[in-house]
């Protein structure tokens, strides 16, 4: 196991070497140190371009220069996977709050407590990997989702393709009124799609033969009711030009949005059919 890898932002370069000193006693790896926020963040991206970008880095909020380390931290998470903890003098509540905004896994009070320290570091850490860890599992499932999502777009369009070009009407009855009919359906009857689709039960008889009417009424609703009859049928229909077809219909109680519903088919046969 690689050791956990540091960088420390300290201005005062006796604190900054004894704390050099003392980390590397307990085995940590020192990638760098700076006493300027800017020289930081110039470091940091090279190390990162070289992959060896530091796990913790110790930053002391009051630094010398155009940026302190709270704005020296904020650049740093933004721009790398490094975990901020906060090396302090000072424990006002103005500090807490402007650093607050930047999460920092952690916060060192001066004179430094090097047991505390290591505690902290090693806490540091562990949450540090924790959170890669769930952001590259949250990445592997989003990439598993976007897959799915691609791969039932693709489902559907297929789905699509086959209903809209199928040789068979195909149809959803429920409350009493089709839900769902494909184009075939329209052309079968002879009306436009929309305006079959607005056709109550009482106008999809009336397209019926009248011989045919009583019996298609009572099959459907037994089916409802679950009584099994054929699931086949010729009927004949009148289509709006008042033309007689011969239909072979399929039909099948199923569930449609939770609820009762009839599927069925329609296939013209009227140029085969043989009355005979």
């Amino acid at each position: 196991m690689n050791p956990i890898s540091i960088y420390i932002v300290e201005d005062e370069l006796l604190i900054s070497a004894s704390l050099k000193s003392q980390l590397k006693q307990f085995g940590y790896e020192i990638s760098g140190s700076s006493i300027r926020g800017e020289s930081c963040l110039e470091e940091i991206a090279e190390l990162s371009r070289q992959g060896r970008e530091p796990e913790i880095v110790l930053m002391d909020i009051h630094l010398r220069g155009e940026m302190d380390g709270i704005e020296t931290a904020k650049i740093i998470i933004d721009k790398f996977n490094c975990a901020i903890i906060f090396l302090t003098g000072q424990s006002s509540k103005e500090i807490y709050e402007r650093s607050f905004k930047i999460k920092p896994f952690g916060y060192l009070l001066k004179p430094i407590d090097m047991e505390q320290t290591k505690m902290t570091i090693e806490i540091a850490s562990y949450q540090r990997n924790l959170e890669i860890e769930n952001t590259l599992y949250q990445k592997d499932l989003e990439a598993l989702l976007e897959k799915r999502s691609q791969e039932n777009k693709e489902l559907m369009a297929m789905y699509q393709t086959i209903v809209d070009n199928s040789l068979m009407g195909l149809t959803i009855m429920q409350d009493e009124k089709f839900v769902f009919a494909n184009k075939r359906t329209a052309e079968i009857f002879g009306y436009p799609l929309e305006e079959f689709l607005s056709f109550s039960i009482r106008d999809i008889v009336k397209l019926l033969h009248p011989d045919d009417q009583l019996t298609v009424i009572a099959q459907s609703q037994a089916r409802l009711k679950g009584e099994d009859f054929p699931q086949n049928k010729r009927i004949r229909i009148f289509t709006r030009d008042n033309e007689l077809k011969h239909i072979e219909t399929h039909v099948k109680a199923v569930q449609f949005k939770g609820k009762p519903a009839l599927h069925q088919t329609f296939l013209d046969i009227t140029n085969f059919y043989d009355p005979v």
